[in-house]
């Protein structure tokens, strides 16, 4: 075995400091797949890679091997499309096993923030709820979820940063009291991270579909759809921080508008199953 299983004690910092130092490859196995039987892939020899799991809420968890400069130059690009400088203080709400929460930590210390990070567990919403009003961060990156459950909360953020899934789009209500700006992100574990970003003030009213747009893509990524509102077409990927110089197929599906900016739908498998496309996401995975 040439890697290593990385341990996922402690915090989220003292996760990622283990495979920011380490020598080897890094194999991160999120808590619920621990017991399971696991089918690792050979890990290339040219260089240091991390196996991150895909979340698995929409298809089968997959372990991908991705070269670490890979996906430091994507958390790189993520401070940019996110708007993030070094003086803003972070608070992310994540899972550091999960490429979303790796990524956001790479680009704190890349950027040498000062941030904070809480592993989301179901059931910690005045945990959440006491930390944002304690540390009045800059930025908040988490998922809807946590969202959602902070929506009747009094708390503000600058700016709000979220991934994984589509917020509703009567949820914009709800959020934009909590914050001036919204940022809504696209990635994959494929891509080595973010792949696009749609920034939206919160004081403007939503258009039909807002919800879904996840903007342009960014830098080092190109990504082809031939699909439109009425008929999403799956979406094709090629990025410079992906496990593959190769172009693949995302797995989801949607169109983009006249500005160029993708919309993401859902899931091909909704699609060829001529299900309503949808995502969803869990916090305990």
């Amino acid at each position: 075995m040439n890697y290593e299983i990385t341990s996922l004690e402690g915090s989220g910092k003292e996760i990622i400091q283990r495979v920011i130092n380490a020598r080897d490859s890094q194999l991160l196995i999120p808590p619920k797949l621990r017991d399971q039987e696991l089918t690792i892939p050979e890990v290339p020899n040219d260089g240091k890679y991390i196996g991150l799991f895909s979340s698995g809420t929409t298809s089968q968890p997959t372990c991908i091997w991705n070269r670490f400069d890979h996906l430091e130059l994507n958390a790189v690009r993520s401070a940019a499309a996110f708007e993030i400088k070094p003086r803003d203080v972070l608070l992310m709400m994540a899972l550091p096993w999960h490429v979303a929460g790796f990524s956001w930590m790479l680009m704190a210390e890349y950027l040498d923030s000062d941030y904070f990070f809480i592993t989301t567990q179901k059931g910690e919403h005045n945990f959440w709820l006491k930390t944002v009003q304690d540390i009045q961060p800059d930025y908040l990156l988490t998922v809807p979820a946590v969202l959602k459950s902070l929506y009747g909360e009094d708390w503000f953020v600058e700016n709000v940063a979220y991934g994984g899934y589509p917020i509703l789009l009567e949820d914009y209500k709800q959020l934009s009291p909590h914050c001036s700006y919204m940022y809504q992100g696209y990635g994959q574990t494929e891509a080595g991270g973010l792949i696009s970003s749609y920034k939206r003030r919160s004081t403007v009213l939503p258009f039909e579909m807002e919800n879904f747009c996840n903007g342009i893509p960014i830098e080092g990524v190109e990504l082809t759809c031939i699909g439109t509102k009425e008929s999403p077409e799956p979406i094709l990927i090629t990025s410079e921080t992906a496990f593959t110089t190769e172009t693949y197929h995302s797995g989801d599906v949607g169109f983009k508008d006249e500005k160029g900016n993708i919309y993401v739908v859902g899931r091909s498998t909704d699609l060829a199953n001529n299900r309503e496309p949808r995502k969803k996401e869990l916090l305990d995975n």
